[in-house]
């Protein structure tokens, strides 16, 4: 490539700047090209910024003075074997490598300075093997603020007075720096010096802690470059637009004149953030739909009020309201962002804590000792547990150091929040007692379900922490067994004192694994008044390996027990199809290899369980119910039910720099199956028998719903997709009767999964119908578990004529 200059006049400040010259090189460039000579380089402050492409990869890099920026291809991949023949021969650098890292990456003469520059030192090791030296981390300077909000990034260029604020937040946060140019690249590169001369003049940049990758054991520096690279896809996996579900009606708030509406749905809620704005579309009745942009000015439980650009007149209905851009960063993941950067400012010791080395690093070969299993019984609420149960248990009481990290495997219906409880009650009867116990879940409902089990069992002493976005009008009715041990975050307290009279030497305490994360948390004192000292981790094969850094940052060093519970036969992390390299701990081999088996389930009819062990467990799972007939599972043949697209799913981007591709997936629907269903829900219904309706798809999920709602059938927290389902957002995981609407007739899709597939079919406690083709079933979808499932209910299918009479 024949390098290529051009000029440009920076946007992004008020005052005017010199035009700064641009080249354009090709890394291979660099081996016969001085960059300092380019650059000249007249004080010590070089901004930096990258372009990160597929799937991440970093695929440009520029250096920045005042007045000059080099913006340098990279070569698509790490190395290279010219010259070379076999598959010994020496691997070499790509040409002009070496002169990136030694002339700039590790210039000791200049200071490099970004936005996010732990994202781009990791990327550059990731995608490269590349170290850097002397980098600082321009949202460090502003160490208490959300190092990700536009406020952020406009206070450290001097204000919104000094800067034009939307082309600045375009330029770093919003469509500009999504669309991955090199203006663009170049424009940030700058930017980034004009922010490190600023904090220079102020002495500010030397209070940043600097950043030397080259000084970070290998070994750490991977992991920390494989997190961080999965934290930015699973970023770019969010949708870029949310159908938010709201009443049409609308009234006007007569203070500041703001749109007030109704929400329907928690998890499309409105939300109040810089980087997003609304399509909303209105109309009077039978009127054109017009439309008007604005902005989510305040949100209460239901209640939201937002802004628009035009006026909406008061005989008007809102059609529809659509939120642009993703959502803001969670807590917990500013938290993580906030300790990979702490590490690599070698802030936090966190690889040198024995605990996490237990959980990530193999423990050398030594004899094996004999796990001695107590025959000593244990009891829950006058029932004994079963042996694998009670073998769980004083798992988790033992105080043996090589049990500190204990691992549960509980299949469907085992009865892993038996367990949980069981621990709690043997803890607190123990010289143990005294110990803080701490109960993490993926989900506030599953927390909400360990809470019932215990007040179930008769052990109230507890207290759960939940937040008030959760809880506040959505999900009060979800508490109301439990309500008076409930803590909504807008009334954690301020002073230890207040947070003493609340717990009333309370020793238990429940939560998300994510509330640990939350601002209020740490600032007061449910960790200082119970320790986090015992920790049981509930949905544990749920949660990617990246959740647990605040648990191990903030706390490892208290925790004494750590259990992990959960089932790696349903579902996994959340991405973990798309990114390969998610992990649970159920993952790691050492952990996987130590877990203890629940062996018996309850749930599920005879037949369904003694079909779920063989093909899901190799056997070993074994079925106590009193439900043994075959009739326990039906499948009603649907031999005119299509799949069709109902439009495009919002799992898809169609920006090309966040490193997702250009096709586009449906979400599918079957109205034949969802007349059956109704059919079917309408006979449970008379009988006055509970059911809940599953289905992979979240558009026939909403379709049923209608479908439910216009037979006037229960149809509220009835009809479920099935990671909602076992993920815990629902009311529970499980229900009398399931009915299964499979949705697929012409591809496999979802079949394919057989975790997903194995959820789907172990949730119902005394019978199953599932609505499909029989043609599918036995031909494209053979091979699958739904297929396996048809095959062996050969005599148990139902035609479509006899569903109608009833007959089923």
């Amino acid at each position: 490539m024949v390098p290529r200059t051009w000029k440009f006049k920076q946007t992004l400040l008020r005052a005017s700047c010199p035009e700064v010259v641009v080249m354009e090189v090709d890394e291979s460039d660099l081996i016969d090209f001085p960059p300092a000579a380019f650059l000249d380089l007249s004080d010590d402050i070089l901004g930096v910024a990258c372009i990160q492409g597929t799937k991440g990869i970093l695929t440009h890099i520029a250096f920045a003075t005042q007045t000059r920026v080099l913006c340098i291809r990279m070569c698509q991949s790490r190395s290279s074997t010219k010259g070379a023949k076999g598959r010994h021969a020496k691997r070499q650098r790509p040409q002009g490598r070496e002169t990136l890292q030694r002339a700039l990456l590790h210039g000791e003469e200049h200071r490099k300075v970004a936005f996010d520059m732990p994202r781009l030192a990791l990327a550059l090791y990731h995608d490269y093997e590349l170290t850097v030296v002397k980098a600082l981390d321009l949202q460090s300077a502003k160490p208490s603020e959300d190092r990700q909000s536009a406020g952020v990034f406009l206070s450290l260029f001097g204000g919104q007075e000094e800067v034009y604020k939307n082309t600045t937040v375009n330029a770093f946060k919003g469509k500009d720096s999504e669309k991955g140019g090199v203006q663009n690249l170049a424009l940030r590169a700058w930017g980034a010096c004009h922010v490190g001369s600023l904090l220079e003049s102020t002495k500010k940049l030397c209070i940043i802690a600097p950043i030397n990758t080259t000084t970070v054991p290998v070994p750490h520096l991977k992991r920390l470059a494989v997190l961080t690279r999965l934290a930015w896809r699973l970023y770019a996996m969010k949708p870029t637009r949310t159908n938010n579900d709201i009443h049409a009606e609308f009234s006007r708030d007569r203070k500041d004149g703001k749109l007030k509406l109704e929400q329907k749905r928690f998890k499309t809620r409105l939300r109040t953030s810089e980087n997003q704005t609304l399509r909303v579309e209105y109309g009077a009745p039978d009127a054109p739909v017009k439309i008007a942009h604005g902005h989510t000015a305040r949100v209460q439980g239901k209640s939201a009020a937002i802004t628009v650009d035009k006026f909406v007149a008061p005989t008007a209905k809102i059609r529809s309201i659509v939120t642009l851009g993703r959502d803001d960063p969670t807590p917990a993941e500013v938290d993580c962002e906030c300790i990979v950067l702490g590490i690599l400012q070698q802030k936090i010791s966190f690889f040198e804590q024995d605990i996490v080395r237990k959980i990530l690093e193999p423990a050398p070969r030594r004899r094996a000792y004999k796990r001695r299993t107590s025959k000593e019984e244990i009891r829950l609420a006058g029932r004994r547990l079963n042996d694998s149960q009670a073998a769980a248990v004083h798992r988790i009481l033992s105080d043996r150091p090589d049990d500190q990290i204990c691992v549960v495997h509980g299949p469907p219906g085992t009865g892993k929040t038996t367990v949980i409880a069981a621990s709690v009650k043997e803890l607190m009867k123990t010289a143990k007692k005294g110990r803080g116990i701490w109960l993490l879940a993926q989900s506030n409902v599953a927390v909400k379900n360990i809470a019932e089990k215990l007040a179930d069992v008769g052990f109230l002493d507890f207290r759960i922490l939940v937040s008030r976005d959760f809880h506040f009008d959505w999900h009060e009715h979800l508490y109301k067994k439990i309500e008076g041990h409930v803590i909504p975050s807008n009334r954690f307290c301020e002073e230890d004192f207040d947070v003493e009279r609340s717990l009333r030497g309370i020793r238990v305490i429940l939560c998300t694994l994510s509330m640990l994360s939350h601002p209020r948390l740490r600032p007061v004192g449910f960790p200082r008044q119970v320790p986090i000292e015992t920790v049981i981790v509930d949905e544990a094969s749920q949660i990617d390996l990246g959740g647990y850094f605040p648990l191990l940052s903030h706390f490892g060093g208290t925790i004494k027990k750590l259990v992990f519970i959960g089932d790696d036969k349903q579902l996994a992390p959340y991405g973990q199809e798309e990114l390969k390299q998610l992990s649970s701990v159920f993952d790691l081999p050492h952990l996987r290899r130590e877990a203890l088996f629940l062996d018996t389930q309850y749930r599920m009819p005879a037949p369904i369980g003694a079909f779920i062990s063989e093909h899901v467990y190799d056997g070993h799972l074994k079925t106590d119910h009193s439900i043994t007939s075959r009739q326990s599972c039906i499948l009603i043949d649907i031999k005119d039910g299509k799949e069709t697209a109902s439009g495009n799913s919002w799992i898809v981007s169609t920006i090309y720099n966040l490193g997702l591709a250009l096709t586009a997936t449906f979400t599918l629907q079957n109205v034949e199956e969802a007349k059956a269903i109704v059919v079917v829900a309408r006979k449970y219904h008379a009988k006055r028998q509970s059911f809940r309706v599953i289905t992979p798809y979240d558009a026939q999920r909403q379709f049923l719903e209608n479908r439910l709602k216009d037979a006037k059938l229960p149809w509220e927290n009835t009809c479920f997709n099935v990671d909602s389902f076992q993920a815990g957002s629902t009311p529970g995981n499980e229900a009398d009767y399931i009915l299964i609407s499979v949705v697929r007739s012409d591809k496999i899709g979802f079949l394919a999964n057989v975790r997903r597939t194995n959820v789907m079919l172990s949730r119902c406690k005394r019978g199953m119908v599932i609505c499909t083709s029989r043609a599918f079933m036995t031909g494209i979808a053979s091979a699958s578990l739904m297929g396996e499932l048809a095959k062996e209910w050969s005599d148990g299918w139902v035609s479509w004529a006899d569903t109608l009479q009833g007959k089923f």
